[in-house]
C-alpha cells in the first residue's frame, strides 16, 4: 500500500526526534498541507509551497492543525505553526511519487510544490536522506534533516 498521508507513517506528527523544534507562527494560504515544505511571503505573512512560483525560498515545513481533516489545507487567513527544521532531526514531509522503491538513506533535496525528491548521488542532496523506504506512489516520507 502506498503511504499517501502522513498517518500513514504512524500518527499525524510532523517532528518525530522528541527533541525542541523552531516554530514559526504564519498564516495559512489555502493551499499547502501539512508537510508540505513552505515559505512565508513577505507581503502578508502567509505560508506558500516551495517551488510554485509563490515563494522561492524556504521557510520549514508545515506543521499539523488536528483541528482540521487530515490532508486538508487549513483555510486561508488561519494561524499555523511552521516547523525551522534541525540538522539531524526526523521530519514526515511531502514528496513527490520517486517513480518506483527508494532505499532507507537514499539523498533527498527540493522538488516541485512544497515537496522532496530523490537523487541518486548524495553530493546532490541539499536536505538530507530517507529515514525508512519507501514504494512507488508513496507521496509523503520519513526524512533526516542534514546532510
Amino acid at each position: 500500500m502506498a503511504n499517501t498521508k502522513i498517518s500513514h507513517l504512524g500518527s499525524r506528527d510532523i517532528a518525530l526526534s522528541g527533541l525542541g523544534e523552531i516554530r514559526i507562527g504564519a498564516l495559512a494560504d489555502g493551499t499547502a498541507k501539512p508537510g508540505d515544505l513552505v515559505g512565508i511571503t513577505d507581503a502578508d505573512g502567509k505560508v506558500a509551497q516551495c517551488g510554485t512560483g509563490g515563494v522561492d525560498y524556504f521557510a520549514g515545513i508545515l506543521d499539523d492543525l488536528p483541528t482540521i481533516a487530515e490532508d486538508t489545507a487549513p483555510t486561508a487567513g488561519v494561524p499555523v505553526m511552521v516547523i525551522v527544521p534541525s540538522k539531524s532531526h526526523r521530519y514526515r514531509v511531502k514528496c513527490l511519487d520517486f517513480g518506483g522503491a527508494a532505499v532507507g538513506g537514499a539523498a533527498v533535496k527540493h522538488g516541485t510544490a512544497g515537496a522532496v525528491t530523490f537523487d541518486a548521488v548524495i553530493e546532490n542532496a541539499t536536505l538530507g536522506y530517507l529515514k525508512k523506504a519507501i514504494v512507488d506512489d508513496d507521496t509523503v516520507c520519513e526524512v533526516v534533516w542534514g546532510v
